[in-house]
C-alpha cells in the first residue's frame, strides 16, 4: 500500500500540493483555500491516515523535538520510575522520548546508542554501564547533547545528575550503630561504578571512624545471579563469628532480594537481623515490620537531567555541569 503522505492526498483530490500542506499544517487562517476544498482536505487524510512525518519535518528545522533516554533496568522500580518522570518533563517541553534498556550490558548500551543516533534524537540521557566510558567519549567528541543520571564516570568531563552516595552511606551505616548494631555488614554488586564505589566507601569510613573491623563484611553479588550469590553471601555472613547482626543493601533490587534470602532463613528481620536498604519500594511497604531507607529524590534527578540536556539542546550550553542532590535517609 502506498504511504499516504501530501503527494498522494493532492493526487486523489487534482489539487497542489502547497494547497494541501497548508490546509494539514494549519496554516490556511487567511482563507486561501475554500471551506470546501479544506474539508475535503481534511476528510482525504482522515481516510487515508495520514501522519505527518515529522522526523523529515524536524529535520528540515535542525532538530527532531526528540531525545533518546538509555535506562539500566526498566524492571527496578527506580529506573522505571525516573523513566516515568523524564517522559512526563520533556512532553511539557514538547519533546517526544525514544527509551531503550541495557540490562547492565554495555553491547546493549552501544546498539541502544546507535539506533537513537539512527532516529536522528536530538540528545541523550544515559544511565551507563559499566565499561562504557569509549561510548560516552565518542559522543563527546562528535559534541552530541549528553546527560548521565545515576551514575557516572569520573574522568569524563560531561554533564551528570547524581545523588551524595557517600554522604548518605556514611550516615546510614552510622544509623544502624546507633540504633545498637554492633557488626553491620554490606552487599552490593560486583561492579567498578563510581556510585558503588561511592556507597561502599561511605560504610567502611563510617565503620572505621567508630572503630569496627570491616573484615569479610563486605558482600558483592551479580546482576545476573542476583538470587543465588544473594543466598550465598547471607549465609556467609550469617556464620561469621561474631555473627552479622545487620545488613546494609546498596540498591533497591538488591534489597528485595536480600531481604527475600533473610526470611528464607527464617530469620526476623529487624529483630533477629537488622536492615538498611536503599530506595523506597512497595514491596518494602508491605513488609509487617518497619525497614529504614535511603529515598532518592527521583524526580528531581530526572527534572535536572532533562534541564541539562534541553540547555544543551536548544541554547548551546557546553555538557560540564555536575549536579549533586541530597537523598533523605527514612527511619
Amino acid at each position: 500500500m502506498e504511504r499516504a503522505s501530501l503527494k498522494v492526498i493532492a493526487r486523489e483530490l487534482g489539487v497542489s500540493t502547497a494547497t494541501v500542506s497548508l490546509v494539514l499544517n494549519g496554516k490556511n487562517k487567511n482563507g486561501r483555500v475554500s471551506k470546501n476544498v479544506s474539508e475535503k482536505i481534511l476528510a482525504k487524510a482522515a481516510e487515508l491516515n495520514y501522519v505527518p512525518n515529522s522526523l523529515a519535518k524536524g529535520l528540515k528545522m535542525g532538530h527532531s523535538k526528540s531525545i533518546g533516554l538509555i535506562i539500566a533496568d526498566i524492571s527496578n522500580v527506580f529506573f522505571g520510575t525516573l523513566a516515568l518522570h523524564i517522559q512526563n518533563f520533556a512532553e511539557q517541553q514538547g519533546y517526544t522520548v525514544i527509551i531503550g534498556n541495557t540490562n547492565e550490558e554495555p553491547e546493549e548500551m552501544l546498539k541502544m546508542i546507535t539506533f537513537l543516533n539512527s532516529r536522528q534524537v536530538d540528545g541523550l540521557i544515559i544511565t551507563p554501564t559499566e565499561g562504557g566510558e569509549y561510548m560516552a567519549k565518542a559522543l563527546l567528541e562528535k559534541e552530541k547533547p549528553l546527560v548521565l543520571v545515576d551514575r557516572t564516570y569520573p574522568d569524563i568531563h560531561t554533564a551528570s545528575v547524581m545523588i551524595n552516595n557517600f554522604e548518605i552511606s556514611y550516615r546510614s551505616t552510622r544509623q544502624l550503630l546507633k540504633s545498637g548494631c554492633k557488626n553491620p555488614a554490606f552487599i552490593s554488586y560486583k561492579q567498578d561504578q563510581y556510585h558503588t564505589n561511592e556507597r561502599k566507601r561511605g560504610y567502611l569510613e563510617a565503620m572505621q571512624d567508630a572503630g569496627h573491623n570491616v573484615t569479610d563484611k563486605i558482600k558483592e553479588v551479580s546482576y545476573k545471579k542476583l538470587q543465588e550469590d544473594m543466598d550465598d553471601a547471607i549465609e556467609e555472613l550469617l556464620q561469621m563469628n561474631p555473627k552479622v547482626d545487620a545488613v546494609f543493601f546498596a540498591t533497591n533490587s538488591i534489597s528485595i532480594i536480600g531481604i527475600r534470602s533473610l526470611l528464607k532463613k527464617g530469620l526476623l528481620v529487624q529483630q533477629d537481623i537488622q536492615a538498611m536498604c536503599f530506595d523506597e519500594s512497595e514491596a518494602i511497604l508491605l513488609f509487617p515490620f518497619r525497614i529504614p531507607y535511603v529515598k532518592q529524590p527521583i524526580e528531581e534527578m530526572a527534572k535536572q537531567a532533562l534541564d541539562l540536556l534541553i540547555g544543551q539542546i536548544e541554547r548551546k550550553e557546553k555538557p560540564g555541569q555536575q549536579i549533586v542532590l541530597d537523598a533523605e535517609l527514612i527511619v
